[in-house]
């Protein structure tokens, strides 16, 4: 069926061996035919996957949101350690906590789901969908609902900080027993100015990333892709990142312009224990601002750490640290636990 499918197309002899090539043996050319030269693909750039340790768990699963969106889930780690869940930031996905596999999820055990209009969820194309922060909440109660998890540590990456701040604001009976903030502010005050992206030596946006142009979009994702970082990333770090973020595409990000993404109503009255982890070197959040936020948490426990040298990704750019502090952070506040 394939052959057949594949000869409706292809004619002619330079066809048909375009037709054995991609075929890979399925089908043959004609004894007659001229062989064609074919370059070698490029070696890809694979990146090893962690063994996953007998007694450890590594589940890919989807969980239906709200309105019916199916929401994509990586858990991995301890089944028996303090729950803690990854939210990622904007245009990005779970994948982006690939460093966090490995000696800290052997003591935690980790959920990461993609946002939905990102990564391996639903893309709903109505702005509706995208819409108010009980939605956002709602995806993330459907996802601990259904892994059965309680009160689980809540770390919001950038956007993600906004959307733990929807899961507070609507939760109830199973709220988080922490809250860390990753190069956020959570909408908690004021956002600071844009950033100038020649202070950290990176040309403007060569492309659109809101337009339905794929050369637009592809620079752009690119651009943004080198952006998280300080230092430049790894070849593989930044073709990871651009992928991440072409999996959002240009009508989701539209939908989600709108977003009011102010909780200022809930700083005064935010008493969790937080820790705020930050670089030093991230254009988007001068430490300013993070003296700032600190400032409007009168009724929350707040430590605050910054890393130097660091920019918008510190899980990414300075692992081994972060997973420690991480580490440490969680245990400490496993609700499972008398305190």
């Amino acid at each position: 069926m394939i052959i057949r499918a594949f000869s409706m197309i292809f004619s002619g002899q330079r066809q048909a061996l375009l037709l054995a090539a991609a075929l890979g043996g399925l089908g043959a050319a004609s004894a007659n035919a001229q062989t064609a030269a074919v370059p070698p693909a490029p070696a890809p750039i694979v990146a090893a996957r962690p063994p996953t340790p007998a007694h450890m768990i590594s589940h890919h699963f989807t969980v239906e949101g709200h309105g019916g969106v199916p929401i994509a889930v990586q858990e991995w780690g301890n089944p028996d350690g303090p729950p803690l869940v990854l939210l990622h930031g904007f245009n990005f996905a779970a994948a982006s906590f690939k460093h966090q596999i490995g000696d800290i999820s052997a003591q935690l055990r980790i959920i990461a789901p993609d946002l939905r209009g990102h990564g391996f969820s639903g893309k709903p194309w109505k702005p509706e969908d995208y819409a108010g922060t009980r939605i956002w909440a709602d995806d993330l109660d459907a996802v601990l609902t259904a892994l059965k998890v309680r009160h689980p540590v809540l770390l919001g990456w950038s956007f993600g900080g906004y959307v733990a701040m929807d899961y507070v604001r609507h939760c109830t009976v199973n709220c988080p027993s922490a809250i860390v903030l990753t190069s956020s502010l959570a909408g908690l005050v004021a956002p600071p100015p844009p950033p100038d992206p020649q202070k950290a030596g990176l040309p403007p946006p060569a492309g659109d990333s809101r337009v339905d142009d794929f050369h637009d979009v592809f620079l752009s994702a690119g651009w943004l892709a080198r952006a998280m970082s300080s230092a430049p990333p790894s070849a593989l770090q930044l073709q990871q990142n651009q992928f991440m973020v072409m999996m959002t595409p240009p009508y989701a990000r539209r939908a989600m312009k709108g977003l009011s993404l102010d909780n200022r109503d809930l700083a005064p009255k935010l008493a969790y224990k937080l820790l705020l982890i930050s670089g030093a070197d991230d254009l988007s959040i001068p430490q300013e601002s993070i003296a700032a936020l600190r400032a409007a948490l009168p009724a929350a426990d707040v430590q605050t750490l910054v890393y130097p040298g660091v920019g918008h990704s510190p899980f990414s750019e300075v692992p081994d640290r972060f997973n420690a502090d991480l580490l440490a952070f969680t245990k400490a506040n496993d609700a499972r636990k008398p305190h």
